[in-house]
């Protein structure tokens, strides 16, 4: 029995000890926040002395109007004579609460969800805003929250006999004998408090009323001698419950008037916050440019390759849309234990709104890493019948990352929040920009956002694209046993003597007109080591050999990609996990397993990836144009660049994801001297690539969804060389789908080929390349070629696309040359219209 007790109570300490450990971890990683600078108010009016009713701001197309007594706006446009409104309006009901918001702030709460603080109430309702007009602009600030009115907390409910009497009521009637009204109010002061002669001290009376609450305050705190440290004295000596802080914010937003639109600058500087109160994230005038019941209109999202959603689609309860632009954080989250998101990325910062054939564009110009988009129906019925049905899209603004653990017990379990100890620094700037066709399309948001993107980044009409984009997988570890030890080698799948002859047979069909991108040629193939160094595989090719094969390719004009991994390491070789590797905001390295469908978990019988930092990722760059180098290559892959983010939340060396982008934009700036090939990349990069491969041309049938468009590469055609993805590789569609595809976008062919059969990679963790063998596809291949070199649609631009049945599955687009193709894939059919 004795023994047992001992086992047991061993037992319970050791259990207790993770606990506690996991305890620590968690709750030790408190936000120890940093205040921002003082921030100027010069020029800030407070709203009680603003005198005007009104603040305009007016250019030649657009005037807008700023009502002083409750920030809200509206916005004429004066070559559409249409007015867009700062939140809904309605002729004869009250519009919601919700929808009368102009900002949303969120605070962070260590045990709960982030608590939403409402603008309109603690603000608005208050009058505490001020207004500062300058250079044509209009900068708007909000004091949020604290106190707005005093409490019996607030006062001290027990006061000892000397301190009252030598703090309070002496200096009180020395100020009586030459001020009436403190003398008349301090006959009031004493009624309110009854002195006890055993315990020597004076008691208040609940007080029951705000003005007897703010009279005693008055007195008391600003009249007397008594101080706020004598109450909080008292209050430790004799235990009465003192006022709590209050979560109190400030921040500031700039509307300025462009030639296109208005736009908006929340100003980062302006933040006030408290370490007890951080904010985690701001909605931003959710509401914009609304419409409701009796309006007709849609929404545009670029999700995969964009979405759109009917405003009158009767999917009006369905859960809302919400993703982080740009994709989840891998730093963010137990990600490698969870089942990865099965739809596609939201890799451009913009969305588009149409109401009563008019609308906008709403693009980010700053901030649109650390942003989430939201879109989705606010409704209120009455009786069973909706009398608000109001749509929405806008964007919420993250000032920090934040992850949770739940802590476990024999009994219960309970979420922890964790938040970032430094915070985003960068402001939030965003641009609507609207549209002067009437009877607005989508294709019209594609025009105006095709134009941005040019303007942007200064990109250029191409005149020469090529049709086929053919990936070679160059090889794998293979598992092998010596005297029954188990050990692994590298195999090939496509050797430099594979990639000519995959060449030649294409040559041989008659298509001359592709480029080759060489996959896993070194580095243990196609799940390679980091790239800090780079180990050629003799089964696969030497350098010398590689280097000839890049020679001769340049020679026959046929552009070779060497593809190198700049974002995975697959196994911990060449890399020091805790130097090189980026870490989660509970200081552990961020890696991935491949996620096992069968048992919803993360496969750790296969290869592990890890996540390099953004030190390790630019080590990689100098190894890539190193290898290039010596190779003579001037045509760069990367495999997993600028398509995914993991932020450093290493509390010592905070990186955020619009600190990440910047290093990234940066390295990228190293290969201008080279070609650069990038694989379905984020919006920020589109500008460095010169080619794009496994673009979306799909997007997230969401509930609240209609139907998908391919917005993106329509917006993306006549300015981007682009592909789908593998067209062998994508088993979710057929052959006879991404040959519509890229006749209804532009969009190049791509293929992944081995020149081995792939029957041996069955019973291995590289079984999902077992459709890769090209002689298998060669003749769907050069149906595919004929079909396009027949339509005669290469290096043609679209000029027009239009959807023409409800479910999105009948599409026309037209050409610049004024062929018109109506596609239809229900039967996978198309037909040239006459």
């Amino acid at each position: 029995m004795k023994a047992k007790i001992i086992k047991y109570g061993v037992a319970l300490l050791i259990i207790l000890g993770l606990s506690l450990f996991v305890l620590t971890q968690v709750l030790g990683q408190k936000t120890v926040y940093k205040p921002r600078p003082a921030y100027d108010k010069t020029g800030f009016i407070e709203n009680e002395n603003y005198s005007e009713d009104e603040i305009t701001l007016e250019n030649t197309r657009f005037k807008l109007t700023l009502q002083t007594e409750d920030t809200n706006f509206e916005l004429l446009d004066k070559v559409t004579n249409q007015i867009w409104y700062s939140t809904p309006k309605h002729d004869t009901l009250i519009i919601p609460a919700d929808a009368r918001e102009l900002f949303v702030l969120y605070y962070e709460r260590k045990i709960e969800a982030s608590k939403m603080v409402s603008i309109n109430d603690e603000s608005i309702k208050y009058k505490n805003y001020q207004f500062r007009v300058k250079d044509n602009q209009l900068e708007v600030l909000y004091e949020v929250g604290g106190k707005h009115n005093l409490m019996m907390s607030d006062l001290p409910r027990q006061i000892g006999k000397e301190t009252f009497e030598r703090l309070i009521l002496e200096p009180l009637e020395e100020k009586g004998q030459t001020d009436s009204t403190i003398r008349r109010q301090l006959g009031f002061l004493k009624a309110q408090f009854n002195y006890v002669e055993n315990d020597k001290r004076y008691y208040l009376k609940e007080l029951t009323s705000q003005d007897s609450i703010d009279i005693v305050y008055n007195l008391i705190f600003n009249e007397s001698l008594y101080t706020y440290d004598q109450y909080i004295e008292d209050s430790i000596t004799y235990g009465f419950e003192t006022s709590k802080q209050l979560p109190y914010f400030e921040f500031s937003v700039t509307y300025q008037l462009t030639s296109k639109g208005l736009e908006v600058r929340l100003n980062n500087d302006s933040i006030v916050e408290s370490e007890d109160f951080p904010i985690a994230y701001i909605d931003l005038l959710p509401f914009f440019g609304s419409g409701n019941l009796n309006d007709e209109g849609f929404t545009v999202l670029p999700d995969g390759s964009g979405v759109y959603i009917d405003h009158n689609n009767q999917k009006y309860n369905t859960v809302g849309y919400e993703k982080r632009i740009y994709g989840s954080d891998m730093s963010v989250g137990t990600a490698h234990q969870i089942k990865p998101s099965s739809g596609e990325r939201l890799s451009f910062a913009m969305y588009g709104y149409a109401k009563n054939d008019y609308g906008f564009i709403n693009v980010i110009k700053e901030g649109d890493h650390m942003t989430t988009l939201k879109a989705g129906f606010l409704t209120e019925s009455s009786s069973g019948v909706y009398v608000h049905k109001i749509p929405y899209a806008n964007y919420r603004y993250f000032i920090r990352e934040r992850d949770a653990f739940i802590f476990q017990s024999s009994t219960s379990s309970q979420r922890v929040t964790s938040w970032s100890i430094d915070y985003n620094k960068d402001d939030f700037v965003f641009e609507y920009q609207f549209i002067e066709e009437s009877n607005l399309t989508y294709y019209d948001m594609v025009n105006a956002y095709q134009t941005h993107l040019v303007d942007l980044y200064q990109l250029e009409e191409i005149t020469k694209q090529k049709q086929l984009h053919v990936t070679l997988l160059g090889g794998y570890l293979e598992k092998k046993y010596f005297l029954g030890f188990p050990y692994t080698s590298v195999e090939a799948l496509t050797s430099t003597k594979g990639v000519r002859q995959i060449k030649d047979d294409l040559i041989d069909l008659g298509i001359d007109q592709f480029d080759m991108t060489y996959q896993g040629f070194s580095n243990n193939g196609v799940k390679p080591s980091a790239y800090l160094e780079t180990d050629y595989n003799k089964n696969i090719t030497s350098r010398k050999a590689l280097e000839k094969l890049v020679k001769d390719l340049n020679k026959e004009e046929i552009d070779l990609f060497l593809e190198f991994s700049t974002t995975f390491a697959y196994t911990d070789q060449h890399i020091n996990v805790k130097k090189d590797v980026t870490e989660n905001i509970f200081h552990k390295p961020v890696y991935r397993y491949p996620y096992d469908e069968a048992t919803l978990l993360a496969d750790k019988s296969k290869t592990i990836s890890y996540v390099l930092n953004t030190s390790a990722q630019n080590r990689v760059f100098s190894n890539v144009i190193k290898t290039s180098n010596r190779l003579g290559a001037t045509h760069i892959s990367l495999t997993d660049f600028g398509q995914s983010f993991a932020s450093n939340l290493n509390k010592k060396e905070t990186m955020f994801r619009n600190e990440i982008a910047a290093n990234q934009m940066s390295m990228m700036n190293r290969l201008e001297d080279k070609s650069v090939q990038l694989r379905n990349p984020n919006q920020y990069l589109i500008g460095q690539a010169s080619q794009i491969l496994d673009l979306s041309l799909k997007g997230t049938m969401h509930p609240i969804v209609d139907f998908d468009i391919p917005f993106i590469p329509l917006v993306l055609n006549g300015y981007m060389d682009f592909a789908g993805n593998s067209v062998n590789m994508d088993d979710s569609k057929s052959i006879h789908w991404h040959l519509l595809k890229a006749i209804e976008t532009g969009a190049s062919l791509q293929f992944s080929f081995t020149a081995e059969e792939t029957t041996k990679l069955v019973k291995t963790e590289y079984n999902y390349l077992i459709s890769t063998y090209y002689k298998y596809w060669l003749e769907d291949l050069n149906t595919m070629m004929t079909t396009l070199d027949d339509l005669n649609i290469l290096n043609q631009k679209v000029i027009n696309h239009q959807v023409l049945n409800p479910q999105g599955s009948i599409v026309e687009v037209t050409y610049r040359d004024g062929k018109t193709i109506r596609i239809n894939y229900e039967t996978e059919s198309y037909v040239v219209m006459p």
